[in-house]
């Protein structure tokens, strides 16, 4: 309330002071990024000392925070942030970077839940400080720049006059790297933007961004130096001056000087925009329907029949007709969804970060019931033979009953949050989490059978591949195998009954997507560089059959792949979706969606397949066999 009470009357000074005469201005304000609170011991030291810094500085007039100021976004480091930061006796303002959203057990949820926003708007002396929050929320991938943040910051700046000068704040470089850099930058181009800061890289940096003056800062952690240190940003006349501040030492030389002036574009120069000509290639694939949501699409479709369903991080569920992308109904929970929908022949099961699991009406929307979990959930429900399992974010999965969601029973002491959907065979349920552990769970008592840890921490965790039961022939003899992938870019396949590896392998270096043949012998395992790798799994062993080049450097999204008995449909960083031959014989077609992560990829009937990317866009694409 401090800090917001603080900015209301800062921006009523600033109302009064737009207009002066630039010369005028003089303020100095403490720029910190790359808190990583948690991270290591002495990270909460350096950001306690810094304000301690700050506080004692009477030059310093605000603090701005751009973003990575937890290291999981945890909702223990939330608290313990909020705490910190209430010792600051002047203004300050943050955004999230992807470290406060990538790995978020609570769904993204406590930082607007503590700091209100995800992004702020904050005037003095007549410049315009603007900050929007960064992504990709809760997903591996390239960052992004979420689709609300976007539509919020184009509000703000049309609401800005044209001469007012602004200086924009996110935690990415605004570069290609980033994958909706280019709507950033269009928006800003359209006011009188002065300079633009960032993170991420834990360096002081300047750079140009299509020629806007831009400038990178320091992580505020000490490393390998006795303590850490931050940026002193003084605004004098027409400068903006950066200087290096080592905690409570010594403040250095400035180390960049930006001249503040109207936006120079380099002559002759055309700026990269996304490329989509990669569709003409292929012209035999078309979209047959296709549609914009208002905000990002993090989770994975479903689809029964004629039905879509789909959620965003709105909070919001849309059922779709197959046919023509029409929205039959929808209905708003009470807070973000990265779940994947199951759809039975009556219900559609929906877990949001409200806390609830809803099973709504398959043909109105409506709620039949919902249970209470009191805490945010990102994992995706299953249902069989009448029973919804799940996990949760508090360390419990639990089975409930399909018919009115009262409990079967919950399974307790899990080690780390759980996002993916679980595997079910006739007597257990298998589920892996982001505390590197992969559990076996009874299916009538909610005991565990087994487990198994990566024993590389969290980093390195079977949490977001959904596993698979799959059989396999060895010696005459049917059996059962349950295979995983995790982000230790090893693939596993465990004896369902006693948790025994059968086999392991991190040759194919995927991360967290896989795909199958529609008779599950095949297993195709996309790399996080520029590889698709089949394996035989039909005799119980990993046997390579043929690694195929793909047309892109890096592939980290653990979206997973479809298949068909001639085709493997791979998703990619950036859009644009591979069609490879299941023989190994290369690409057989290419078609760009937009130019943000594919989140899913769902058969939607004969030669039809329905994509969605992060930036909330949907799309059916019809292709051809050959």
């Amino acid at each position: 309330m401090k800090r917001i009470l603080l900015a209301i009357c800062v921006i009523a000074l600033s109302v009064l002071s737009y207009g002066q005469d630039s010369n005028q201005r003089a303020f100095t304000f403490a720029w910190l990024s790359d808190v990583h609170l948690n991270s290591f011991a002495y990270a909460e030291d350096d950001l306690r000392q810094s304000i301690e810094d700050i506080n004692a500085n009477p030059d310093v007039d605000f603090t701005i925070l751009s973003g990575d100021v937890t290291e999981f976004g945890d909702t223990k480091e939330f608290y313990l942030l909020q705490d910190i930061l209430k010792d600051f006796r002047k203004p300050y303002f943050l955004i999230p970077g992807n470290h406060d959203v990538n790995w978020s057990e609570n769904g993204c949820t406590m930082f607007d839940k503590i700091f209100q926003a995800s992004h702020f708007c904050y005037d003095w002396q007549g410049v315009r400080f603007i900050g929007c929050g960064a992504g990709p929320s809760l997903r591996m991938g390239p960052p992004h720049i979420p689709r609300e943040e976007i539509l919020w910051l184009d509000s703000i700046v049309r609401a800005t006059p044209a001469k007012q000068p602004i200086i924009f704040i996110n935690h990415f470089p605004l570069n290609q790297d980033l994958s909706n850099w280019y709507e950033v930058i269009d928006i800003l181009k359209t006011r009188n933007i002065q300079a633009i800061l960032g993170g991420h890289l834990h360096v002081n940096h300047a750079y140009d961004a299509e020629g806007i003056p831009a400038v990178l800062g320091r992580s505020s952690l000490r490393r390998e130096d006795p303590i850490g240190g931050y940026n002193l940003v003084t605004l004098r006349g027409n400068t903006l001056e950066f200087q290096e501040r080592i905690i409570k030492t010594e403040t250095h030389p400035a180390w960049h000087t930006i001249l503040l002036a109207p936006l120079q574009e380099k002559r002759n120069t055309t700026y990269y925009r996304p490329d989509f000509t990669i569709n003409d290639e292929y012209p035999s694939v078309r979209e047959s329907w296709k549609l914009k949501d208002v905000t990002d699409i993090a989770s994975q479709g479903s689809i029964d029949g004629d039905l879509y369903v789909y959620t965003n991080t709105a909070g919001v569920v849309h059922a779709l007709n197959v046919a023509d992308g029409k929205t039959l109904w929808t209905y708003t929970t009470g807070n973000k969804i990265f779940s994947a929908p199951f759809i039975t022949p009556r219900l559609v099961i929906i877990s949001s970060c409200d806390g609830f699991i809803y099973a709504l009406d398959r043909k109105q929307g409506t709620v039949c019931w919902k249970y209470n979990m009191d805490y945010p959930i990102v994992a995706c429900p299953l249902v069989s033979e009448g029973t919804v399992y799940i996990g949760s974010s508090n360390g419990k999965f639990y089975s409930l009953k399909l018919a009115d969601g009262t409990l079967n029973w919950t399974c307790d002491g899990l080690h780390g949050y759980i996002e993916s959907r679980p595997a079910i065979d006739k007597e257990r349920v298998y589920i892996g989490t982001w505390g590197a552990m992969f559990y076996a769970i009874d299916r009538k008592s909610g005991k565990s059978v087994w487990e198994f840890d990566t024993k590389r921490g969290r980093y390195f965790s079977p949490g977001a591949c959904w596993p698979v039961v799959l059989p396999y022939t060895q010696q005459g003899k049917k059996n059962e195998q349950i295979i995983v992938l995790s982000s230790d870019y090893f693939v596993r396949s465990f004896h369902p009954e006693t948790g025994e590896i059968l086999w392991a392998s991190d040759e194919a270096k995927g991360r967290e997507s896989l795909g199958f043949s529609p008779d599950g012998k095949t297993m195709y395992v996309k790399g996080i560089k520029n590889t698709i790798t089949a394996v035989d799994i039909s005799q119980g062993t990993y046997d390579s059959l043929w690694n195929t080049l793909m047309p892109y450097g890096g592939n980290f999204i653990p979206t997973r792949m479809e298949t068909t008995g001639q085709l493997v449909f791979v998703p990619t960083e950036f859009g644009v979706l591979h069609a490879i031959r299941t023989d190994g014989s290369g690409i057989a077609w290419s078609h760009k969606i937009s130019h943000s992560a594919i989140t899913s990829l769902k058969s939607a009937g004969k030669e039809k397949l329905i994509v969605m990317t992060m930036d909330g866009t949907v799309t059916c694409l019809e292709y051809p066999v050959n």
